[in-house]
């Protein structure tokens, strides 16, 4: 049964102890893919590629998916499947409140979802590869889903959508003729909710809350430079901006957006934390404009505080949710891995583009 309800955040969260659910998480862990697994992945063709997922993990999902697809598109069909289905299982051997808070991390994916069917209507997109690229794992069901994708238009998705007031943004989108509005509201509401939700966890989502403001201090950093690229004024890129990350706070953001140019944000940055993050991408920025290597790095750096809900403490929550974040960055990797291949991007390239805890 498809549902439109928020999330309901609880007053209190009881997640006590399930050291089964936590062994089973670190045998789920222990499939993951390896660094010298992408070395060898690196060298191979697309149809290499799906050979050697074969002899994986994504075995099942390949077999059943090769009855209805081949090449790139049998790839993206198994990986999807399989991140379900790795879901779903952690969802079955959870018990208690511990579901609560697998679906509150979930919750993103919802998020995720609606992002690909706004973009697949904003470029017209065939409907049945837009399908193609739902995971729906988290409280949005496909039957919702699926309905939101046979709407007419960007408005129409967005009227349907009844726990997130998306009005103004579809207002800024008929004007500009961009989804950022739109996508930028979603994350709002995203981050919004799962800080709400960590309140509720005080002592076990201590790293959990940690892991949320970092990845919003990286999401702010990203949009302010892609914004002062682009000549945004700093009172538009405030509109943006989440002010409760771990490091920036609201006056440093603020600072960041009133600075003149790229370079000087880049050297405010750096004195907050950020220098070897900044450092390598610096020079491709000032050369070519580009951003790419910066991203890279502050995503190895998301890569790694994820890893520490892995490592840190294994008998916890934290070991389930750091496997979720790894879990997605695997599926990310493989995804840009193939079409990488697909485009014939240099190996190089494309091993620069991959996320791979080191």
């Amino acid at each position: 049964m498809a549902t439109t309800e928020v999330m309901v955040i609880p007053r209190k969260v009881h997640l006590g102890t399930h050291p089964y659910t936590y062994a089973r998480v670190s045998a789920m862990k222990s499939k993951l893919l390896r660094k010298e697994d992408y070395t060898k992945l690196l060298k191979m063709k697309v149809n290499e590629i799906a050979k050697f997922l074969q002899e994986t993990e994504y075995k099942k999902e390949i077999d059943e998916m090769a009855v209805s697809f081949s090449g790139i598109d049998l790839i993206e069909a198994s990986l999807n499947k399989n991140i379900i289905r790795a879901f779903d299982k952690l969802k079955r051997i959870s018990e208690g409140d511990l579901k609560l808070l697998i679906d509150a991390y979930l919750h993103r994916k919802d998020i995720m979802n609606l992002k690909t069917i706004f973009r697949g209507k904003f470029t017209k997109t065939n409907p049945s590869y837009v399908e193609l690229l739902l995971v729906p794992v988290g409280l949005l069901h496909k039957d919702y889903l699926l309905a939101l994708l046979k709407k007419e238009s960007i408005e129409d998705i967005a009227k349907t959508i009844r726990f997130i007031d998306l009005s103004q943004a579809v207002k800024a989108f008929k004007e500009n003729n961009n989804l950022f509005e739109i996508e930028n509201q979603l994350d709002r509401y995203y981050y919004n909710t799962l800080l709400a939700f960590t309140k509720c966890i005080p002592g076990q989502g201590t790293l959990f809350k940690a892991f949320l403001e970092n990845e919003i201090d990286i999401l702010n950093i990203k949009t302010i430079l892609r914004l002062k690229r682009e000549g945004i004024t700093s009172k538009e890129i405030e509109h943006y901006l989440f002010f409760s990350g771990a490091r920036l706070k609201k006056h440093d953001l603020l600072k960041l957006t009133n600075l003149p140019d790229l370079t000087a944000v880049i050297a405010s940055l750096k004195k907050h934390g950020y220098a070897k993050l900044l450092d390598e991408g610096e020079e491709k920025l000032k050369k070519e404009k580009s951003l790419i290597d910066i991203e890279i790095h502050l995503n190895h750096y998301l890569l790694d505080r994820a890893a520490l809900l892995l490592h840190q403490h294994p008998l916890s929550i934290d070991v389930i949710l750091g496997y979720m974040f790894a879990k997605e960055v695997e599926i990310r990797n493989l995804k840009t891995l193939i079409k990488g291949k697909q485009l014939g991007l240099d190996e190089d390239f494309i091993s620069r583009e991959l996320v791979i805890h080191r």
